[in-house]
C-alpha cells in the first residue's frame, strides 16, 4: 500500500485536560524528541501542556503527529512541540498540522504566531510563511531559530 496515495488524515483539537488524548500527544513526543533527539525528559515535560491547545493528526485512525499552541505575550501565539512519528514524515502531514494550527490561530485574537524552529527544519517554517528573528540558538542541547508570522 502506498501511504501516500491511501491515506485520511484527521486533525483533532482539544484542550490539555483529556487526558486519553494527551497520552497519544506524549507517546509521539517521547518518541520524537527523548528517544530519536535524546532530549532529557524534564526539558520536555512542562507545567504548560495543561494550558494549551493540543492537536493530534490521525493516519488512518492512528495518531502520528501533534503540536500544541499557547498564549505567549499580548497578541502573540506560540507554537510548540510539533512532532511526527518516522512513518508519516514526508508525507505533507506536517504541512496539513501546521495549516490547521494557522488557521485555528488565525481565527482567534492572536494577531502573531512566534515558535523556536529547530534549524534542522528551518526551511519547513519558512515555506509556512515564518521568518527568523535573531540568531541561532541552542535549546534543549539542539540549534534552534525563533521564528515569527503575521497572522
Amino acid at each position: 500500500m502506498d501511504p501516500v496515495k491511501n491515506f485520511s488524515p484527521r486533525i483533532e483539537r482539544f484542550p490539555g485536560s483529556e487526558a486519553a488524548k494527551m497520552a497519544h500527544c506524549h507517546r509521539i513526543r517521547r518518541v520524537v524528541f527523548c528517544d530519536e533527539q535524546g532530549v532529557a525528559a524534564d526539558l520536555e515535560w512542562d507545567d504548560q501542556d495543561p494550558v494549551s491547545t493540543h492537536y493530534l493528526l490521525y493516519l488512518n485512525d492512528a495518531p502520528v503527529a501533534t503540536a500544541r499552541t499557547r498564549p505567549y505575550k499580548p497578541g502573540e501565539a506560540k507554537i510548540e512541540r510539533v512532532a511526527a512519528l518516522k512513518p508519516a514524515r514526508g508525507q505533507g502531514l506536517g504541512r496539513l498540522l501546521m495549516e490547521r494550527v494557522l488557521a485555528d490561530l488565525k481565527s482567534s485574537s492572536a494577531t502573531e504566531a512566534v515558535l523556536n524552529a529547530q534549524t534542522a527544519v528551518r526551511d519547513f517554517y519558512t515555506r509556512l510563511g515564518f521568518v527568523p528573528v535573531g540568531p541561532d540558538f541552542i535549546e534543549a542541547d539542539i540549534p534552534h531559530v525563533h521564528m515569527r508570522l503575521k497572522l
